[in-house]
């Protein structure tokens, strides 16, 4: 959404869209090559860096196998959601040491588990319509996970272009 949000309303600006690991991202708005990154949960920064809050997503477990009411972990996904959620999620889930199958990518783990099967936490927003339409259940007595959704650019970076971008993902995430 925001890069038809951009294309649109803001098509003087030259975008180039990576997908990269969190460290080499942060490296990359650090010596300039890039204006601004998008992470969940980036790591603490220092220097010149700017880590702001943009939205904070919830992490759910959901299942395949309709057992809303359980915590299903026999066919169980683990998804690296990060340092935060592998603390929080070994709290809770002292018992998973050794899981399955585990996928460093939200959007694969997700892909995986529509096809093959099992249980694991997603973002909210990734699998509501598959909630909705009855692919996934929510499994309900399993806690939620906080993720936060941040902007890192550097305090160098022309304030307008930040500001421009940061109003383009407010007027995405508004609901239609």
């Amino acid at each position: 959404d925001w890069l038809a949000w951009m294309k649109a309303d803001a098509p003087d600006i030259a975008l180039r869209v990576e997908v990269d690991t969190p460290p080499r991202l942060l490296e990359a708005v650090r010596n300039g090559s890039v204006d601004l990154a998008v992470l969940y949960d980036p790591p603490q920064q220092g220097g010149n860096a700017v880590v702001e809050l943009l939205t904070e997503e919830k992490l759910v477990m959901v299942t395949t196998s309709g057992a809303g009411g359980q915590t299903p972990l026999d066919d169980y996904v683990h998804v690296d959601w990060g340092p935060s959620f592998q603390a929080s999620h070994q709290a809770a889930f002292p018992q998973i040491v050794s899981p399955g199958i585990s996928i460093s990518h939200g959007p694969l783990a997700l892909l995986y588990l529509l096809r093959a099967g099992g249980t694991g936490y997603f973002r909210q927003s990734a699998v509501r319509a598959y909630l909705e339409d009855g692919q996934l259940s929510r499994v309900a007595a399993a806690p939620e996970f906080s993720y936060s959704v941040h902007m890192v650019y550097s305090s160098r970076t022309e304030m307008g272009l930040i500001d421009r971008m940061r109003r383009g993902f407010q007027m995405s995430s508004k609901p239609a």
